[in-house]
């Protein structure tokens, strides 16, 4: 699979790839730009969950773009005096016996494409991190109800208010550290073969530098470390559900949304795992055990063009899950409104005699009052 396809290959599967990926794209960027409709639209999603959503559909957008970046060069190496028009070789180089496809005939060209591969796919896993983290540390419900002292009746349905901080740092903090993550690329060219298209890899290395301590490092803290974190908290939010659940009220936004941080992981971790394979088998043999006998069938670029069909998961998962996103205006969650219509109604029924005294003595003088004035 480390070689340009060749006239050997049936055009049709060729473009048959090609027309998928156009056709998959164009999906996945109509519905995640709708993503940053639905949360300007309503007021009741301002905060960071959502936040993180609309960051993570922007990185599904990228993600598709270096996915299509790679098609486009593994067909312009086909035809090198494309190539030099696009100015990713210089103009005065000759391809005569070089093999485009190596890392070292377009360097500066796979550092980028390697460093914006490790970035999106390591950012992934700290966006999923971090908001597993940020949903153990709040409330299991929203306090969405403001009560009135006196009459103990709901007055109105606010939405979720956090620190200043919480946002920004949620936010900021994934692609920073996937940022530093990534820096030994520029600084000491540790590229990575890419591959799209069947036949079609690019910015190949020798066997012998395929697999080194880089690329198990970034496996390690990008991949391996934030699943670690997300599984082990989604069985803590788990347990605090059914004990949640069990004290009151189970369905809310909250809880709708930790469903959703469920629906979201467990596939890209399935896809994840899958594009490591390579990596996962090759220590496997070091070990001396057996390996997975996966890469038959499930090769780097059948990897890689699933994990771009999961780039229209986060929009079939917020808009079936989550209610507040298919509305398109300023209207709080069901869940959330019935929950407080109860809260109301037994805040009115367990108030405390004293109140209930004074609500009848008011009522008491404007009756003697009225008597007065008659």
């Amino acid at each position: 699979m480390d070689q340009v396809l060749s006239t050997k290959d049936s055009w049709y599967i060729e473009w048959a790839w090609v027309g998928g990926y156009s056709s998959l794209s164009t999906l996945v960027f109509i519905f995640n730009i709708l993503i940053f409709f639905s949360v300007g639209k309503n007021k009741f999603l301002h905060y960071s969950f959502h936040y993180i959503i609309v960051a993570l559909s922007l990185r599904n957008l990228l993600r598709v773009i270096l996915t299509l970046c790679l098609v486009f060069l593994a067909k312009l190496i086909q035809t090198p005096w494309l190539l030099k028009a696009t100015f990713l070789i210089p103009a005065n180089t000759s391809t005569d016996g070089i093999d485009l496809t190596q890392t070292a005939s377009m360097s500066l060209t796979c550092e980028v494409l390697s460093m914006w591969d490790h970035i999106l796919m390591t950012a992934m896993m700290f966006y999923m991190a971090g908001m597993s983290l940020y949903m153990f540390c709040r409330h299991p419900n929203p306090s969405i109800t403001e009560v009135s002292e006196t009459t103990f009746k709901l007055s109105s349905i606010v939405p979720v208010k956090e620190r200043s901080w919480v946002s920004p740092l949620l936010l900021l903090l994934p692609p920073l550290l996937a940022a530093l993550l990534c820096l030994p690329i520029p600084l000491l060219h540790e590229t990575h073969p890419m591959i799209a298209l069947p036949g079609g890899s690019v910015c190949n290395l020798p066997d012998s530098a395929k697999f080194n301590t880089y690329q198990s490092s970034v496996a390690i803290l990008g991949f391996l470390l934030p699943s670690a974190i997300v599984f082990c908290l989604m069985i803590g939010l788990s347990i605090r559900r059914c004990i949640s659940c069990s004290g009151g009220t189970c369905v809310s936004s909250f809880c709708k949304e930790e469903m959703s941080l469920a629906l979201l992981t467990l596939p890209y971790l399935a896809a994840y795992l899958a594009m490591y394979l390579p990596l996962l088998d090759h220590y496997l043999q070091k070990l001396d055990l057996p390996q997975t006998g996966l890469q038959p069938y499930i090769t780097p670029e059948i990897a890689r063009a699933v994990e771009m069909v999961l780039g229209l998961l986060l929009p079939v998962v917020v808009y079936s899950v989550l209610p507040g996103y298919r509305r398109f205006s300023s209207e709080p969650d069901a869940s959330d409104l019935r929950r407080s219509k109860k809260e109301s109604y037994n805040q009115s029924v367990t108030a405390p005699d004293s109140t209930r005294l004074s609500q009848e003595s008011l009522e008491l003088a404007l009756v003697t009052r009225n008597g007065y004035t008659s």
